[in-house]
C-alpha cells in the first residue's frame, strides 16, 4: 500500500493533485514554492512506492475516492522536481473550463541541465503526435477521461506510460488543447527516466506502436 501523504486541502476542490514518488524521494522546494502561486482550490496529495510513476498516481487517486467518494472535476499529476510558471495551473483550468468537448489542457515546457529540450504547446495533431509525443504528463484532465480511459500502468512500456494514456484517449475520442500562456521547466538529470538510453526509447517505442498506434488505423 502506498504512503499518502496531503499537501494542501480544501473543501470542494477543484482540481486533485498527485505527485507520484518513490519512497526515498521527495517534492522539490521549487516544485512546492511555483505550485503555491496558483488559485484554483485543489486537494494536493503525494503518493509513495515501489512502483512506476502511472501506477502510484493511481493509487493517490484510489485514496481520494475512497476518502471522498468521487473526485473532484479535474485531475493533474505533477512531477515532484519541475518549476511551474506563475498561474500555470490557474491557465490550464480556465481554458479547459471554458472547452467543455474538450478531454485535457497542456502546456508549453522544456528540459534544463542534463537535457536541454523545448516542448512548445502545439495545437492537438494527432498524425504529430503519433510521431513523438510533445505533451507532457503534467498536463490536465477531466476526471472522468481518467476514470473511462484508464491509466497505462504496464512496465513494458516503461518511459512512454504518459505517451501510451495518451494514444489511449484518443482512441476512446477524448483530444487535447494547448494552453501557451502556461508553462513549466524540468530541471534535467542523469537519472532522470527521460534520460535513457536511445535503444531504450526505440524499444519501448515499438511496443507502444504495435499496441496503441497500429491500432489507429485498422
Amino acid at each position: 500500500m502506498n504512503d499518502i501523504k496531503i499537501l494542501k486541502e480544501c473543501q470542494n476542490p477543484e482540481v486533485l493533485v498527485v505527485t507520484p514518488l518513490l519512497p526515498d524521494h521527495k517534492i522539490s522546494k521549487i516544485t512546492k514554492k511555483t505550485f503555491n502561486r496558483n488559485e484554483t482550490p485543489i486537494y494536493w496529495l503525494s503518493s509513495a512506492g515501489n512502483n512506476n510513476i502511472p501506477t502510484n498516481a493511481l493509487e493517490g487517486i484510489k485514496w481520494y475516492k475512497n476518502e471522498f467518494g468521487r473526485l473532484p472535476p479535474y485531475y493533474i499529476m505533477i512531477d515532484r522536481d519541475i518549476e511551474l510558471g506563475r498561474g500555470m495551473l490557474d491557465r490550464l483550468y480556465e481554458k479547459l473550463r471554458k472547452n467543455p468537448a474538450i478531454g485535457y489542457c497542456y502546456a508549453t515546457f522544456q528540459f534544463k541541465g542534463y537535457m536541454n529540450i523545448d516542448f512548445p504547446a502545439m495545437p492537438f495533431d494527432i498524425n504529430r503526435l503519433v510521431q513523438c509525443n510533445y505533451i507532457s504528463s503534467n498536463s490536465l484532465f477531466r476526471s472522468n477521461v481518467i476514470e473511462q480511459v484508464g491509466l497505462v500502468t504496464d512496465n513494458k512500456y516503461k518511459r512512454l506510460l504518459d505517451y501510451a494514456f495518451l494514444l489511449k484517449c484518443f482512441k476512446m475520442g477524448y483530444v487535447g488543447i494547448p494552453e501557451h500562456n502556461a508553462w513549466f521547466i524540468v530541471h534535467s538529470t542523469k537519472d532522470d527516466i527521460s534520460a535513457g538510453s536511445q535503444e531504450d526509447y526505440k524499444e519501448k517505442y515499438m511496443r507502444v506502436y504495435e499496441d496503441f498506434i497500429k491500432p489507429l488505423y485498422s
